[in-house]
């Protein structure tokens, strides 16, 4: 499926690109694809997932406002295994009704205790990394907000020394 050249295309912009599909889920189901030919979401920009996530919410707010729906499933199948029938990096926002016959249900598995507790102890490391790299990040950023403040401020006090006579 190439968005672009969907039918029922709703808008299109640098980041992304809205479509009504072919084949919905319910009546309003649209389908948000990055407008870069990303194929997972591992490879999508950050600066474009928050866009898209913005889009996705006031997509949402437009089915719940003018289709009168009851609520809302914001899907994301990344990989051909979770159920990614596109080439391209996608979301389904899916209004929802009640009894409207669509079932995301599904039956959780009964891990044991050391299969919980090798899961936890696998991702734990991974994830707590993801928390130092945002910190650093966090410290980069308000060290260059600093170094662009006394620049600034440097700048002006050489400034009104040139002025003085």
């Amino acid at each position: 499926m190439n968005p672009e050249t969907e039918p029922g295309l709703l808008f299109k912009d640098e980041n992304q690109i809205a479509v009504l599909p072919l084949k919905p889920a319910t009546p309003g189901h649209i389908q948000l694809f990055s407008a870069q030919p990303f194929t997972i979401l591992e490879q999508v920009p950050n600066a474009v997932i928050e866009t898209m996530a913005i889009t996705a919410n006031k997509l949402s707010t437009v089915l719940f406002d003018h289709l009168n729906c009851q609520g809302t499933n914001i899907i994301i199948e990344n990989g051909i295994p979770a159920g990614q029938t596109s080439s391209r990096f996608s979301m389904h926002i899916i209004p929802r009704r009640e009894n409207d016959g669509l079932n995301f249900q599904w039956n959780p598995l009964k891990l044991s205790e050391d299969d919980l507790n090798t899961i936890f102890l696998r991702l734990e490391e991974f994830t707590n990394q993801i928390i130092i790299q945002k910190e650093k990040s966090k410290i980069i950023q308000q060290e260059e907000k600093k170094t662009v403040l006394e620049y600034n401020q440097e700048n002006y006090l050489l400034k009104q020394l040139r002025r003085m006579p």
